[in-house]
């Protein structure tokens, strides 16, 4: 599920950072799948770590 989460957050990402200079609210967006993706990335480090 994290790696799926991380995926779609990627491609959301990408695609509003191609609109984020003429755009707040797609550079707002880019930043909240950032965030998104930096959390799912530290969830999933942290299982791995304890695995």
């Amino acid at each position: 599920m994290l790696d799926a989460c991380i995926a779609m957050c990627q491609t959301c990402m990408d695609e509003c950072m191609e609109h984020a200079d003429h755009s707040d609210v797609c550079k707002m967006c880019a930043q909240s799948c950032q965030a998104c993706m930096d959390a799912c990335m530290a969830v999933k480090d942290a299982m791995m770590a304890a695995a």
